[in-house]
């Protein structure tokens, strides 16, 4: 296994007992989630953080003035750590196990849902609750839009898709036509 993966699981798993304990899950996937976006979305930032030559102290004290007053302490502290080790190009990696197990620990499951055209709010909320329904569990709806699919959508939660496109019933109409 990657080095890199490692590292992110050790060190995600590391904030996700932390938070655990303190009973702050949610807010401590907020917060990490708010610095590991803007690391992705500003590639000066990511750049400054991971620069080699800069001393931690200037990158740290940069972090603070960015989110000490958005984000709990321990988070911006969780942050030094990663700073101190010499591991902050992994960050946005430790937050995504960290979400990941949060999720699990509330008992939230990411369903992505794509379809051809958005889907209103109420056909989202009656969507998101059908699958609740079936999995028990408190569903984030993330919604894709592919023109690709005709009509219909797919629902891809965890490791199992819903396919209820008319792109793939027409394949499925085409391939019992060729037999």
């Amino acid at each position: 296994m990657d080095k890199n993966v490692i590292l992110a699981k050790k060190y995600g798993r590391a904030i996700y007992e932390i938070a655990a304990e303190q009973n702050s899950l949610k807010q401590t996937e907020e917060d990490l989630v708010l610095i590991a976006d803007a690391i992705r979305k500003n590639q000066n930032l990511k750049d400054f953080l991971n620069h080699p030559l800069l001393h931690r102290d200037v990158k740290k004290d940069t972090l603070k003035k960015l989110f000490a007053d958005k984000v709990q302490p321990v988070v911006l502290q969780f942050c030094y750590v990663v700073m101190d080790k010499d591991r902050f190009e992994v960050f946005p990696m430790m937050v995504d196990y960290y979400v990941a197990m949060a999720h699990e620990g509330m008992g939230v499951e990411e369903a992505v849902v794509t379809s051809a055209l958005p889907l209103s709010k109420s056909q989202a909320e009656a969507l998101k609750d059908k699958i609740s329904e079936i999995t028990g569990k408190k569903i984030i709806l993330k919604q894709k839009v592919d023109t690709a699919l005709i009509g219909g959508f797919t629902v891809q939660v965890g490791d199992r898709l819903i396919d209820g496109s008319v792109a793939r019933q027409l394949d499925t109409l085409k391939a019992k036509m060729m037999q």
